[in-house]
C-alpha cells in the first residue's frame, strides 16, 4: 500500500526488471540484508519504522554490460497503532445555578495534529468542531459528552466517545427577611424589646447583620435586644442567604421606627368643700386632683378605709362624723405610668361639731 503503513501491515515490494533476460534472479535487501527469495515479489508484515527494502537483479542476458542491477531503495514509514480517547470536564463542575454559563473542554488523547470534535447534548449535535462547549441553558438532568474523531495514521478505532457529565441545576431563589417587634414599636423607655428576623429562602445556615439607625450591631443571630431605645431609632437587619442559588445573596428587611414614650408617675390630691371642719349635716364635697392619670382614670373613694361613692373625680357626703377619714385611690391608664398599679391620695379628717 505504499511507503507509509499501520504497524503489522503485510506489505508487498515488486521488482519490475528492464534487459533482465528470459530468467532473472532476484535478491531482496532489508536494511542491507539479504531477505526473501528470488522472486519478483517479497512480503513482509514486520516491518519497523525506518526499514530500508531494495533488490538486486542478476540479469540473464548473454552480454549484459553488468550482470547486476540494484534496483531504488523504499523507506518505510511504520506508524504504530494508537487507541485514542477523550476526556470532557466542567469548569463549574456538574451541580450549577440556572441560567450558568458552562464550558466544557475536552481532553484528547492520540487525538492526532488535528482531532475533530463533535459535542453531544442528550444525545444531540451542538456546538461546533472545537475543544470546548459552553451552555448558559442547561436544564436538570442534562446530558453532555463528546464525540472525538482523530487524525493520528493508524488509530484502533477513528471515533472515541468521552466521559458523561450529568448536569444537576438548582433554580435561583431570591431570598428575603422580615423583621417584628415584641412586645411592638411603642414602648416605654427601659423596656427590653426582642426583635426577630424571619427569612424566606435563607437557607440552612443564613447569617444576619442587624442595624440601629444603620449601624452595626448585635451579633449572627435571628434575634436583637435593646433595652436603651429612644424614640426614633431605626432597627433593621442584612440578612446573607446560605442557598447555594440565592440572588442576590443578601436581603434587608424592613425598617421599625420606635416610639418611645417616658415613664411617668401617677398621683392625686383631694381636697375638701367647704373643708375639713364644719357643722353636722353640712353637705361635703370632695374632689380629686390626678396627676398623669391618663385619660380615664378609674378613682375609689374611702371613708374609713371603706369603699364608698362611685367612680368619678367628686365625692359628696351630708353625714360626716367627727374623726371620719376621707381618702381616694387613683388607676391610671396613662401610657408608661409607674407604678401601674392604684396610688392612694392624701388623707382628710374631718373634724364635725355638733349643730
Amino acid at each position: 500500500p505504499g511507503n507509509t503503513i499501520c504497524d503489522g501491515t503485510s506489505v508487498t515490494f515488486t521488482a519490475t526488471p528492464t534487459n533482465g533476460g528470459a530468467t532473472p534472479l532476484y535478491q531482496w535487501k532489508l536494511n542491507g540484508g539479504n531477505v526473501g527469495t528470488n522472486s519478483t515479489t517479497y512480503t513482509n508484515s514486520s516491518l519497523a519504522n525506518g526499514d530500508v527494502v531494495s533488490c538486486v537483479m542478476t540479469s540473464s542476458y548473454i552480454c549484459p554490460s553488468t550482470v547486476t542491477a540494484s534496483s531504488n531503495t523504499i523507506n518505510m514509514t511504520v506508524n504504530p497503532i494508537l487507541t485514542p480517547s477523550v476526556s470532557i470536564a466542567s469548569n463549574a463542575g456538574s451541580t450549577i445555578c440556572a441560567g450558568t454559563n458552562v464550558t466544557f473542554t475536552a481532553t484528547p488523547t492520540n487525538g492526532g495534529a488535528t482531532p475533530s470534535y463533535q459535542w453531544k447534548l442528550n444525545g444531540g449535535n451542538v456546538g461546533t468542531n472545537s475543544t470546548s462547549y459552553s451552555n448558559a441553558s442547561l436544564a436538570n438532568g442534562d446530558i453532555v459528552s463528546c464525540d472525538m474523531t482523530t487524525s493520528v495514521p493508524c488509530p484502533v478505532t477513528p471515533t472515541a466517545t468521552s466521559n458523561s457529565i450529568t448536569m444537576t441545576v438548582t433554580g435561583v431563589v431570591v431570598p428575603s427577611v422580615s423583621i417584628a417587634a415584641n412586645p411592638g414599636n411603642t414602648i416605654c423607655a427601659g423596656t427590653n424589646i426582642t426583635f426577630t428576623a424571619t427569612p424566606t429562602n435563607g437557607g440552612a445556615t443564613p447569617s444576619y447583620q442587624w442595624r440601629l439607625n444603620g449601624n452595626n450591631v448585635g451579633s449572627n443571630s435571628a434575634t436583637y435586644q435593646n433595652a436603651a431605645l429612644s424614640t426614633g431609632d431605626v432597627i433593621s437587619c442584612i440578612m446573607t442567604s446560605s442557598f447555594a442559588c440565592a440572588n442576590p445573596t443578601t436581603a434587608t428587611s424592613n425598617s421599625i421606627s420606635m416610639t418611645v414614650n417616658p415613664i411617668i408617675i401617677p398621683s392625686v390630691i383631694i381636697s375638701a368643700n367647704p373643708g375639713n371642719t364644719i357643722c353636722a349635716g353640712t353637705n361635703v364635697t370632695f374632689t380629686a386632683a390626678p396627676t398623669n392619670g391618663g385619660t380615664t382614670p378609674v378613682y375609689q373613694w374611702k371613708l374609713n378605709g371603706n369603699n364608698v361613692g362611685t367612680n368619678s373625680d367628686t365625692y359628696q357626703n351630708t353625714s360626716l362624723a367627727n374623726g371620719d377619714i376621707i381618702n381616694c385611690e387613683l388607676t391610671s391608664n396613662a401610657t408608661c405610668a409607674s407604678p401601674a398599679t392604684t396610688v392612694t391620695s392624701n388623707a382628710i379628717t374631718m373634724a364635725v361639731n355638733p349643730v
